[in-house]
């Protein structure tokens, strides 16, 4: 199978080549360019599955192309968005002039990742005629349903809503499906807006706010004047969520005073803990879901393993739980998944096991450590199978930092040793 071909326009050599050798080591085909005259020849020759473009760039800026390849009716493939420096009013300007998604510098790579993928996936499902996969709430508790409930009622008021949930529990998947059911919303823009230096009033979308106290008080004082502002307007709104209850909220120091108040009637969005019945649909959806989504292969869960997965303690919520199932899934071919692999998992995420690693007692400081750092990371490599997610996972780093590590160490990953 034809790997896909993606598209990288940075400015900033270091960007430009960090994202084509992580995206080659996934296994796609990449090209680069440093500005918009590079891009459109580029464009032109190799016909990218997904562009992965700039916002901002010296003469021409990410926005202005994005919009050029729109009047041309060239803009036949996913672009996403990047950029240090966004502003909610430029995500959502992008989002307009048809932008799969806006990812902010520095980059998660584990998100940029996922967001690639998504965007490919949806493109390919486009072609054929099919529909953007969209993730939904899952689960027939008592909780789930009266959530659903709620929000159903939530439908046609024309205010901002407000969410309260333990972080991994779930609040985007909730808020995409509030965005669905209100008829006046044109669907969603999700938006850290932790580096967000103004905050803007949403226009025909709803803007979702992960996480209300990482705003600054300067942010949050705008944010509240807006919410005062948009009250009644009947306009699409903001969705905003946060990790603490109003009793918390109210007592939280860094919280601009009257916002607050809000949270005393928001949704909670309950914690995987609390609708653990849900845990046997949650396993079936997410198993199509990534099946369907990332093509990797589709397993069935045994009973067993599905009671080892209810009684374990999930502290990160439906993220753990989603990143526990995409592993096993990515980890072998065998139709079913049994207690072993879930027992080794679990192993795995919270017990290491002893190196013993001698050293030259002559080396300095700075060479010991990246002798230890090679060693480490080569046996936890090797123990993972060659795979990046995993190791990450493992030893506890973001994929960016990763990526970066291995190559200053000289340490080949599993793409790179096939390729040799």
């Amino acid at each position: 199978m034809m790997s896909s071909k993606i598209l990288v326009v940075d400015d900033e050599p270091d960007i430009r080549f960090l994202l084509k050798d992580i995206l080659e080591d996934e296994g796609y085909s990449v090209d680069v360019a440093e500005h918009a005259r590079a891009a459109n020849e580029l464009r032109a020759v190799s016909q990218p599955d997904l562009v992965l473009l700039d916002i901002w760039m010296p003469d021409i800026d990410g926005v202005t192309l994005l919009k050029q390849w729109k009047a041309s009716s060239i803009q036949d493939c996913p672009v996403v968005m990047m950029s240090g420096h966004g502003t909610v009013e430029t995500a959502v300007e992008a989002t307009r002039y048809g932008a799969y998604d806006f990812v902010e510098k520095p980059l998660s790579m584990a998100k940029l990742l996922r967001t690639v993928k998504a965007a490919l996936n949806n493109s390919e499902s486009s072609q054929k005629g099919g529909q953007q996969i969209v993730e939904m709430p899952v689960g027939d508790s008592q909780l789930v349903q009266d959530l659903k409930a709620a929000m159903e009622s939530a439908r046609h008021v024309n205010s901002a809503q407000f969410f309260v949930g333990n972080d991994g529990c779930g609040k985007q998947v909730w808020a995409t499906y509030l965005s669905n059911l209100q008829q006046f919303s044109d669907g969603m823009i999700v938006y850290k807006v932790n580096s967000v230096e103004v905050i803007k009033k949403p226009e025909k979308t709803n803007l979702y706010i992960e996480e209300v106290t990482e705003l600054s008080l300067d942010q949050q004082q705008q944010l509240l004047g807006i919410l005062r502002e948009i009250k009644h307007s009947g306009q699409a709104q903001f969705i905003i969520g946060c990790r603490y209850s109003y009793d918390q909220l109210k007592l939280k120091e860094g919280v601009y005073p009257g916002l607050a108040e809000y949270w005393q009637s928001a949704m909670n969005i309950p914690s995987l803990t609390d609708r653990i019945e849900d845990i046997p649909e949650l396993l079936e959806y997410y198993v199509n879901w990534y099946a369907q989504k990332d093509k990797l292969n589709y397993r069935h869960f045994s009973v067993a393993a599905q009671n080892l997965i209810r009684n374990h303690h999930w502290s990160g919520e439906l993220t753990e739980l989603k990143e526990m199932i995409r592993f096993l899934l990515d980890e072998s071919e065998e139709e079913t998944v049994e207690p072993n692999e879930i027992q080794n998992y679990f192993q795995t995420a919270s017990v290491g096991e002893q190196i013993v690693i001698s050293f030259n007692q002559d080396l300095d400081l700075r060479e010991a450590r990246e002798q230890f750092e090679r060693i480490y990371l080569k046996h936890q490599l090797d123990r993972c199978g060659n795979n990046i997610s995993a190791l990450a996972r493992l030893v506890g780093q973001e994929r960016t930092h990763l990526y970066r590590k291995l190559k200053s160490l000289g340490i080949q990953t599993k793409s790179r040793r096939a390729s040799d």
